[in-house]
């Protein structure tokens, strides 16, 4: 046998056994199983350490294989989709103790578990869209309640109803919505009422099996909030402008029907409202509807 050719065995031989050295080290973490359940709607799996490459997600409920062996501080582990390694947030998962279950009997994660999340933005907002009507009781606070006892009745309140699309992707913990709230009150003496437009951002906190707990601000304007006192003797207009914030709580989320019920605060301006005038001569006027606000309301994905 000439040297060379034995040379050239030799570098193969180091070029196999390297190989073998590194698929070995990279498949030990997911040997040391352990069973784990997805806890989340949908929990995210990424082929990369650093989580910058989804490839998709799996269903709430799954029970699946990790490795043992904690990746990223502690935040992520292993798992084997379809003979290759890709990696999941512990945060989305509740790991089992013991190995019991770690047989035959586990099935194994394939690309039909995975559904794959590789597609255009315009694809991603015509998915998991939400129709959602609210009714409520709002404070106006001290202003609306002075203002309106000047003309022979106090109130403190305001009739809320909201009609809203939302955009909630289970994969992710925000969500956004928008459309419009109309506001009333009234009393024998005097009537106000307005039709506002209103977009709120929103951050689930928690998520369990059948109920998620969010917490949400957004801002609202309304250019015509009228006034009117005695059935029509005076009218006044103005302008709403403000934010809210608050938190949440839906049940069955994203099933075709849904619950919701929250609390929010509003901080609500009035600008540009003509002063009415008080059965004694005085004019006067008001600057602002602050104060709580309680909902309820269902949902509807389409």
């Amino acid at each position: 046998m000439k040297s060379g050719d034995f040379q050239n065995i030799i570098l193969v031989m180091k070029i196999f056994l390297t190989t073998i050295l590194f698929l070995t080290s990279s498949i030990v973490p997911i040997m040391a199983a352990q069973i784990a359940i997805v806890t989340v709607p949908k929990a995210v799996v990424y082929s990369d350490q650093k989580l910058t490459t989804p490839i998709g997600y799996i269903a709430y409920g799954k029970k699946i294989k990790v490795g043992e062996v904690e990746k990223k501080d502690g935040t992520i582990l292993p798992v084997v989709v379809s003979g290759r390694i890709a990696y999941i947030q512990i945060k989305d998962l509740a790991l089992q103790n013991g190995t019991d279950g770690l047989g035959i009997n586990t099935p194994k994660i394939t690309e039909h578990d995975v559904e794959l999340s590789f597609q255009t933005d315009q694809d991603k907002l015509s998915e998991n869209n939400f129709f959602s009507a609210s009714i409520g009781q709002a404070s106006a606070g001290e202003s609306w309640e002075s203002y309106s006892g000047e003309f022979g009745e106090e109130t403190s309140t305001f009739s809320v109803i909201t009609l809203q699309m939302e955009h909630r992707n289970p994969a992710k913990d925000t969500s956004w919505g928008f459309g419009l709230t109309y506001f009333s009150s009234s009393t024998e003496s005097i009537a106000a009422k307005s039709l506002a437009i209103e977009a709120n951002l929103y951050y689930s906190l928690f998520n369990f099996r059948y109920m998620t707990l969010s917490a949400f601000g957004g801002l609202l304007f309304s250019g015509d909030f009228q006034v009117v006192q005695n059935e029509g003797e005076q009218k006044a207009n103005g302008v709403l402008y403000g934010y809210s914030f608050g938190g949440m709580a839906r049940i069955l989320p994203y099933s075709k029907f849904g619950l919701f019920a929250g609390l929010s605060i509003r901080k609500i301006k009035v600008a540009d409202l003509e002063p009415l005038e008080t059965s004694s001569g005085a004019e006067i006027g008001i600057d602002s509807l602050s104060g709580l606000n309680l909902f309820a309301g269902i949902s509807y994905k389409f």
